[in-house]
């Protein structure tokens, strides 16, 4: 999923909600990567306190969060020793967590079936829950995670969250936001049938250690017994009475990168970028001095329209290249385009070319464009020091 160094395992970090998802959702690649020796740690968000409990014996636990709480922790360690023994970390807590930020808990949301069948907010999220802390808070967790971890490669939800659960959007959101600030590869957890996986694992030949470790949440799913004829089926009843069947296969979409900003200075182009630039700004300076040569004469009355306008256009290019781009290279482009078009003009309309007179607007067309560009280039580049101002700025103490 990454391109770790050869030097070391693989170390993988799976970011889900609550107890039993990451058994559920992607169980078979957890046993899977930690038999072929990659280091798994297993990042969990909220310790399901809402979540039902249906054994009888479990029963009395279902409203009371905190006992739910417990219980679950024992559930999901057992489970994850059943997978092949992966690390855990609790999202708020030690290693899921800013080290200048006291530790904190995220609480279950809650959720209720939508009329669609799918998962949807509840009505009465608790003030500690997941969905109500700010994502920003939850951002900083786990990219905590993935810096003590060192991951390569993080594994979560897709933006759907699986089936709607706003813990699991919730999740989603944080981990994909985390693994673009630490520049870590970022998979989503999709359905095998969607025909839109990138990656997909056998888990089959993990079947019975997935079914050890679901079988460990009796208070959130019954498993189907073993079926002797087939020993890699596996199925499990949810709490709403839905039955499921594992797949063959965990299937997995990365991430697209988010494209690069197109540059915003002549830096910041490319070799080529640069070349390119540089030509149009040649071309615009042969249309603006082509434009000026025929036009600059013009009058209204006694006020030289052509010559302000075409002066205007002058400076506008030079002036707006340089603040815009920063660039000395286009300016002169410009520059250059307008005097070879205004001396190509005169040259081919011989010594009596009635295009630039020996008047006021002839000469301040003839001297103009190179004086604008003159100062355009010459015209100091303040960026560095008002970066470096600023960075002084937002390092000084505030009141």
């Amino acid at each position: 999923m990454s391109n770790a160094p050869a030097t070391r395992p693989e170390r993988v970090l799976f970011v889900h909600a609550h107890p039993d998802d990451e058994t559920l959702a992607s169980g078979g690649t957890i046993a899977t990567l930690l038999e072929l020796g990659a280091e798994v740690t297993v990042l969990t968000a909220t310790r399901g306190e809402r979540g039902e409990m249906l054994t009888p014996s479990l029963a009395p636990l279902a409203g009371n969060g905190p006992r739910v709480a417990v219980h679950r922790e024992r559930e999901i360690a057992a489970a994850l020793a059943a997978l092949g023994g992966p690390a855990h970390l609790w999202l708020g807590g030690a290693g899921a967590r800013p080290t200048d930020l006291p530790e904190r808990r995220y609480t279950d949301s809650g959720m209720q079936w939508g009329p669609d069948g799918r998962a949807v907010a509840a009505d009465d999220a608790p003030a500690d829950s997941l969905t109500a802390a700010d994502l920003g808070e939850v951002v900083d967790d786990v990219r905590a995670a993935i810096r003590s971890t060192m991951a390569d490669a993080v594994v979560s939800y897709a933006d759907d969250g699986g089936y709607g659960h706003p813990d699991h959007v919730r999740v989603h959101n944080a981990a994909r936001y985390a693994a673009r600030a630490e520049d870590v590869p970022f998979s989503m957890i999709v359905d095998p049938a969607s025909g839109e996986q990138d990656v997909t694992v056998d888990v089959q030949p993990v079947r019975a250690k997935v079914r050890a470790a679901i079988e460990q949440y009796r208070s959130q799913v019954t498993v189907d017994p073993a079926d002797p004829a087939d020993p890699t089926a596996l199925s499990w009843v949810m709490p709403h009475g839905v039955r499921q069947h594992a797949p063959a296969v965990e299937a997995f979409r990365h991430d697209a990168p988010p494209s690069a900003p197109a540059p915003e200075t002549y830096a910041e182009m490319t070799p080529a970028g640069k070349a390119t630039a540089v030509v149009v700004a040649l071309v615009l300076g042969l249309l603006a001095g082509g434009l000026g040569t025929v036009t600059h004469q013009q009058t209204i009355g006694t006020f030289p329209i052509g010559l302000v306008l075409t002066t205007l256009i002058v400076v506008g290019l030079t002036v707006g290249v340089r603040l815009l781009y920063r660039s000395r290279a286009m300016v002169a482009a410009i520059g250059i385009g307008v005097i070879v078009a205004t001396q190509v003009l005169v040259s081919v309309g011989g010594q009596s070319s009635p295009l630039v007179l020996a008047n006021t607007a002839g000469y301040v067309w003839t001297f103009g464009p190179a004086v604008v560009a003159m100062l355009a280039l010459a015209w100091p580049d303040l960026s560095a020091a008002r970066a470096a101002a600023g960075r002084s700025g937002s390092s000084a103490p505030r009141g």
